[in-house]
């Protein structure tokens, strides 16, 4: 084989010859273990990212509640109300919420449950 002015490549033909298949599979083990690691890292991500979002929509809302009563002098009768007058918006193919009225002067019962999940 050729010559370096280090010395032959011989060796180096046989160490990939003797090690080359082993040396492969180690490769693409270690990539799945990186790959499996990443979709890991960005599962998570994702799911406090849905949980700051439910927890945003919530504040928003009771925000929205408590504006309303302290502006008209009673609690919004339906959710579709503060919706149009306060601007509330969200994204109803991720979250449902349920708003519960018990009475003109008692305040609203709001639930919001994440549909991803």
């Amino acid at each position: 084989m050729g010559r370096t002015r280090f010395g032959s490549l011989d060796g180096i033909h046989e160490i990939r010859k003797k090690y080359g298949v082993e040396s492969t599979i180690i490769s693409v083990v270690i990539f799945i273990i990186i790959f499996v690691i990443f979709l890991f890292v960005v599962s998570q991500t994702t799911k406090g990212s849905a949980k700051e979002q439910q927890q945003s929509l919530s504040d928003a809302i009771d925000r929205a509640i408590v504006q309303c009563y302290v502006t008209e002098g009673r609690y919004p009768q339906s959710f579709d109300y503060l919706k149009e007058h306060y601007g509330i918006i969200y994204d109803e193919e991720q979250f449902r919420v349920d708003y519960v009225i018990y009475g003109s002067n008692m305040r609203p019962e709001v639930s919001i449950i994440n549909l991803d999940r």
